[in-house]
């Protein structure tokens, strides 16, 4: 079972390597391919079924990185609107996960 502890830290993981993504791209070249990608990809896969709304607050969120607040203004949301989306965001992969576990 995958924790919600787990989900929330590689989420951050996520959105770090989007703020850095140029960084990480050059260093692929001579260093080579950072693990990150790996979680990259298997969330970008799982979030591609989600309802339109979280994908896009997903989107929002960890590839263009944006706070809550910027988030709520780019998608003409209420900040606490954005903060129970983002909910759903947590849910949906952690039922993702733990189905594929199960």
């Amino acid at each position: 079972m995958i924790s919600l502890d787990l989900i929330k830290n590689e989420l951050e993981d996520i959105k770090y390597y989007y703020s850095r993504k140029d960084m990480f791209d050059k260093a692929f070249n001579s260093v080579g391919k950072n693990e990150i990608l790996q979680t990259v990809e298997k969330y970008n896969a799982i979030i591609c079924s989600a309802p339109p709304k979280v994908y896009e607050l997903y989107v929002t969120l960890y590839i263009e990185c944006c706070t809550y607040e910027a988030a709520a203004e780019a998608l003409c949301y209420s900040v606490n609107y954005v903060y129970k989306t983002h909910k759903k965001i947590l849910d949906f992969f952690f039922k993702a996960m733990n189905k594929e576990a199960a």
